[in-house]
């Protein structure tokens, strides 16, 4: 990929329709039951729901983190204990962001990436506390992120891009909400400064 001198990446949409580009427990998007979308016309969980593991209240239909009002809530006894769209996704592991980070140039970066990605997340989870990692692994050479918002997923490769260039590119396989996000650089290499 050329190297953009532009602020937003370029970036190379591929549609993949191949089982074998989806890797091992992430299931595709058109097998999956859905839960219950509160965010829709006429649905809502009742009550004053309140995730019982992170503790995301849903008001005004959307969620929002706030400890206090949450605490409040469950120890008056009025709370809805519910499980949140995206603890959900997590115990499921249903992610929609699949982060993918490779090159030499990483690992010799790590500490800084991983601050990068994590300050991703705390912004992201200050508008929708839904967007959240769901998981950072080590895969051969590779680093993987996956997370439950592809929008994340997507702020996750702009700003890694921004900070650290490299060449990003976005694939969204058979038009799901499920994105890849492919970062690559190498440790020396002269198009990368």
């Amino acid at each position: 990929m050329a190297k953009n001198t532009g602020k937003t990446p370029m970036v190379n949409v591929q549609h993949l329709r191949t089982a074998n580009q989806t890797p091992e427990g992430v299931q595709p998007r058109d097998d999956l039951q859905d839960w219950p979308d509160w965010s829709r016309p006429g649905q809502s969980p009742g009550g004053n729901p309140v995730c019982e593991k992170c503790g995301a209240l849903y008001e005004n239909q959307h969620w929002v983190m706030d400890e206090r009002r949450s605490r409040t809530l469950v120890s008056a006894g009025v709370a809805n204990l519910i499980i949140c769209p995206a603890c959900r996704q997590i115990e499921q592991h249903l992610p929609q962001g699949i982060v993918t980070l490779r090159g030499d140039y990483w690992p010799e970066h790590r500490e800084d990436i991983l601050n990068l990605i994590r300050n991703e997340e705390a912004r992201g989870m200050g508008t929708n506390p839904l967007e959240r990692i769901m998981d950072i692994r080590d895969e051969g050479e590779a680093l993987v992120v996956e997370t439950t918002n592809e929008k994340l997923a997507q702020k996750i490769g702009r700003a890694i891009h921004s900070a650290h260039k490299g060449d990003l590119e976005y694939k969204w396989p058979d038009g799901n909400q499920l994105v890849r996000v492919e970062w690559t650089r190498p440790l020396s290499n002269g198009n990368h400064k």
